[in-house]
């Protein structure tokens, strides 16, 4: 292992900025995860109680309804052919449906036991799937839809591709370890001890690095990320926030952002050439605590936009000076996504079935 890195000091926040304008669009029940098409702009987002997604137009906001499997979980895009998949966390499916050019369409794919997550390797047009009840990664080739179970460690939740290298890595809460995938072989050709309860994970692919927030059961003390070197499989360990659970890498600055997902929780911010870490404190709402849940990243505005599911407020972090201000949206907001091409973000509001679709040119 590496040497512990340096933790750098406290940044402040102001409560301040608004979205240039805000339309709200009715979506299915308890709406969560989103990504968009590129092609169309379209923006797809996952209802879990309703086991169906929506797929919303750019310019008249109008909402599309597409039938998806029981409580779809997870949603990824391949952004080289449009292909929307959808994981199907209690029918063991992945739905893929496709609306560039000839309307909406649909397949159904089993998939390992209860699909948790997914990643997309454009490049190769393959997807992969974790399994958390099947202790499994399903691999889907896009052309053909035929898949490829791959066994990996007990409880695999998170997902990442790095899409140059063609490595595939899977974080295993269970067994504390991550497993690399050869994208090519659809085998692990690595297993690499990590932290207490691994759960999300992120790849900068201009680096090849990766980053583990290990969620930890010690819930009083500090948690880690583990930052993997995609070359040689070492690692080093750095010091979190509180239950480090979500991670986002802006490859731009090559800053990496990680959310705390315990009540009193915060967001750090890792160099990821120095490994020196700053925390940025969150404002709480109502409730007087906050609970982060999801993040995303807007590389050419430098904006991070990360979600509180105890208020009805976004988070948005200026990347240059670590500064907080809020956007109001719906309640309970449970995720967010950007997209760059017209910088718009949207947030899924899972207490009233909604998705606000933020401007903010």
């Amino acid at each position: 292992m590496f040497p512990l890195f340096v933790v750098g000091l406290a940044s402040s926040f102001c409560l301040i900025g608004a979205a240039s304008s805000v339309v709200t669009v009715t979506v299915g029940l308890n709406p969560g995860a989103s990504a968009i098409i590129p092609q169309t702009n379209e923006l797809v987002v996952v209802n879990d109680q309703s086991s169906d997604a929506s797929v919303i137009d750019p310019i008249a906001h109008a909402v599309s309804t597409v039938h998806a499997g029981l409580n779809p979980a997870a949603v990824a895009v391949n952004p080289q052919t449009g292909y929307a998949y959808i994981t199907n966390s209690n029918d063991n499916t992945v739905s893929v449906i496709y609306g560039y050019g000839e309307g909406k369409k649909r397949k159904v794919v089993p998939v390992g036991e209860g699909p948790i997550s997914v990643a997309i390797n454009p490049k190769t047009n393959r997807i992969y799937v974790a399994d958390i009840m099947g202790d499994s990664v399903t691999a889907i080739d896009g052309n053909t839809n035929e898949t490829t179970d791959i066994p990996v460690g007990a409880r695999p939740r998170g997902i990442a591709v790095n899409a140059i290298t063609n490595r595939v890595y899977v974080a295993n809460i269970w067994t504390g370890t991550v497993s690399v995938i050869d994208g090519s072989a659809n085998t692990v050709i690595a297993t690499i001890p990590v932290g207490q309860l691994p759960y999300s994970v992120a790849v900068n692919q201009s680096t090849n690095k990766v980053y583990v927030a290990n969620a930890t059961e010690q819930v009083t003390q500090p948690g880690t990320v583990t930052v993997i070197d995609g070359a040689t499989h070492k690692t080093a360990s750095v010091v979190a926030g509180i239950q480090p659970a979500f991670v986002a890498v802006n490859t731009t600055t090559n800053r990496i952002y990680v959310l705390g997902a315990q009540a009193n929780g915060d967001v750090t911010v890792i160099d990821g050439a120095t490994g020196d870490t700053t925390h940025v404190a969150i404002p709480y709402g109502p409730w007087g605590f906050a609970l982060l849940n999801s993040v995303a990243i807007n590389e050419v505005t430098n904006r991070i936009y990360v979600t509180d599911g105890m208020s009805s407020n976004l988070l948005v972090i200026d990347g240059a000076t670590n500064q907080v201000s809020l956007r109001p949206v719906g309640a309970y907001p449970s995720f967010v996504t950007v997209n760059p091409a017209n910088n718009r973000v949207y947030v899924s509001n899972s207490g009233d079935a909604t998705v606000d679709v933020l401007d903010e040119n």
